[in-house]
């Protein structure tokens, strides 16, 4: 529990290190240090996505998935023209 404090603690020492340092620089600087925050966090969120696509079902099942799909498709359509 103690250790999680800590590191509560030095998490927040660095959120307002890092607050301080940004509040100081100029406008111009700031929007530098947000392009730099904005590509980490996407490259966070597709280091996340493939992550979650490597569990994915597999292609061979996806393709067998989407093949059965369009054929139902068209079948429901083919008894829709005949009635």
């Amino acid at each position: 529990m103690q250790t999680k404090m800590a590191q509560t603690l030095e998490t927040l020492n660095i959120e307002s290190q890092i607050a301080s340092y940004v509040s100081a620089l100029s406008d111009k600087n700031k929007q530098v240090v947000l392009a730099v925050v904005k590509s980490i966090a996407e490259a966070d969120h597709e280091a996340e996505f493939e992550k979650k696509w490597t569990k994915a079902i597999p292609l061979e099942k996806a393709r067998e998935h989407t093949l059965n799909t369009v054929k139902k498709l068209f079948n429901d359509k083919n008894s829709l023209n005949k009635s």
